[in-house]
């Protein structure tokens, strides 16, 4: 059931993807997230992000529009519980002794995987409010062109001829 659930994220995360011009690594380049100021119509509410992050590590980036980065995201948070659980599980020797060496390790690995599950959240939130400035940005531009197309009549009189002309004027202002 898990992993019908997973599946349907991921697959509704590779939708919303193609939804992104451009991506985070290029708009943060551009964006400061802490000038983020939220606009009707943003596609990514920065808060959603970070609770989607929160049930599973990627899925925030990958609903924003990072598959990529959620995917990395997915593979080393769940890589280092799945190492850091596998040293102390099996932390004894051959001798049925306790290894305390590789249970610290076990357990610092682990510890640097909940640290890796919290970036992933707050990172979730950074791509989320990067994204929607860019959109933003983005439809403000779209606002800034316009176009007027009117009718044009004119005459001219040179050297006692009437000449009339009609058409289509067009402009476009920047």
């Amino acid at each position: 059931m898990k992993t019908i659930i997973v599946s349907i994220f991921i697959f509704f995360g590779c939708i919303f993807s193609n939804l992104q011009a451009q991506s985070y690594k290029i708009n943060k380049q551009n964006y400061d997230y802490r000038m983020y100021v939220p606009q009707p119509g943003d596609p990514n509410k920065p808060i959603i992000m970070g609770l989607a992050s929160y049930f599973m590590p990627e899925l925030g980036q990958m609903i924003s529009g990072e598959v990529g980065r959620g995917l990395a995201f997915l593979g080393g948070t769940y890589a280092a519980f799945g190492i850091g659980y596998g040293l102390t599980a099996t932390s004894r020797n051959e001798y049925g002794n306790r290894n305390d060496a590789q249970i610290w390790t076990g357990l610092g690995i682990m510890i640097g995987a909940v640290g890796l599950y919290i970036w992933s959240i707050v990172d979730a939130v950074k791509v989320a409010k990067v994204n929607n400035m860019y959109f933003q940005d983005l439809r403000g531009n779209l606002s800034l062109v316009k176009v007027e197309l009117n009718p044009f009549i004119d005459t001219n009189n040179y050297l006692g001829q009437t000449n009339a002309s009609a058409g289509l004027s067009l402009k476009v202002t920047f």
